[in-house]
């Protein structure tokens, strides 16, 4: 039985702002779990082939990545549903992974008021990981030469890369992450590489710049103490945008 909330809320407030985070995460995630899908890294040559006598080439398809991107799939259109059905409406809004996740995120107050959601943030959270162990499976620690970091400072990479990228680069880069590209973007200190990008695709970066940028203006530590925050937090405006 869902805990009472005068907002007729199934989701408390801080599980309602991981859902958020998780979210916004999700399509740049989606756009490297397609590569992984696909056999494709960004840090390859597309075009490289390994050289071998014979003619048989690997399949460029992954079963395991593929399963791992359609439960996220199907876990994001099964809220959409949800949300749609007790509320009577017909969806039209775009039916691909970030289409999905930008909609709920837009409608995030409307799930949160949706009765059977609550296992939502611990669901979508497992699906995250399971995404990002495909992406960047565990492996063994191999040091980092001088050589292999220049050539890593000259990639170009999507937030959602870099992040991946840095947790092997040491203590001080662990703490890049897609929100920390975006807020260094956002205040002028980082810029994406020029485009023209395609409506969907995430915006590249040179990792070398961001590395730089994220050593040279540290980010702010959130205060330990609750009770500062505590009585904005529970104003939290309740807002339902329901978009067709």
């Amino acid at each position: 039985m869902p805990h009472e909330d005068p907002n007729h809320l199934y989701l408390s407030h801080a599980a309602i702002r991981d859902l958020a985070d998780l979210l916004t995460e999700i399509p740049s995630l989606a756009e490297d779990l397609e590569d992984a899908v696909a056999c494709r890294t960004r840090l390859g040559d597309p075009g490289l082939r390994l050289s071998s006598r014979s003619n048989d080439q690997p399949l460029p398809y992954s079963v395991g990545a593929a399963k791992v991107r359609d439960h996220l799939h199907a876990l994001l259109v099964s809220w959409t549903r949800l949300i749609c059905e007790q509320r009577a409406l017909d969806y039209a809004g775009p039916t691909s992974t970030p289409g999905l996740s930008r909609w709920l995120h837009r409608n995030l107050i409307a799930l949160a008021m949706t009765e059977g959601i609550e296992s939502a943030p611990t669901d979508l959270r497992s699906a995250v990981e399971a995404a990002e162990r495909i992406i960047c499976p565990p492996s063994e620690q191999i040091p980092v030469t001088t050589d292999a970091l220049e050539s890593a400072r000259r990639a170009k990479l999507n937030a959602s890369g870099i992040s991946t990228l840095a947790k092997e680069l040491g203590d001080a880069f662990k703490s890049i992450t897609p929100r920390r590209i975006q807020t260094l973007r956002d205040s002028g200190r980082l810029a994406p590489v020029p485009g023209p990008w395609s409506p969907d695709w995430p915006e590249q970066f040179v990792v070398g710049e961001v590395l730089d940028a994220h050593l040279a203006y540290p980010a702010r530590r959130r205060k330990s103490a609750e009770g500062a925050a505590a009585p904005h937090r529970s104003r939290l405006r309740i807002e339902v945008t329901l978009v067709n």
